[in-house]
């Protein structure tokens, strides 16, 4: 689901700087498919590339996250604590992204 809704934040946030996808994946030094897959919600950046993206349209790296359905914050945090406790893998990923970022 997170993947559905970082796509979209990034296209409206993409179309109000009125770059095209192609710019975009050049702008971060991806090919053009891999950042429609990323848009549509199919797959996630790696960490450096969301740096690069929060560049490119000229945002703070958390205006990428600023999702207007994720308000309830109570409900954010039983969410993660849920998801990070049953899976490794997403508690690694999480990390490691936190991490990138220097809030950890």
């Amino acid at each position: 689901m997170i993947k559905k809704q970082f796509g979209k934040r990034l296209r409206d946030l993409r179309i109000n700087k009125e770059l095209t996808q192609e710019k975009m994946a050049e702008s971060i030094g991806i090919q053009p498919e891999n950042y429609s897959r990323i848009e549509n919600g199919f797959s996630f950046p790696r960490p450096e590339n969301i740096e690069k993206i929060s560049k490119v349209l000229d945002v703070e790296v958390a205006e990428l996250f600023q999702f207007t359905n994720l308000d309830n914050y109570e409900k954010i945090l039983n969410a993660l604590i849920n998801k990070l406790k049953s899976d490794e893998t997403a508690t690694v990923m999480t990390y490691k992204f936190l991490k990138s970022i220097g809030k950890i």
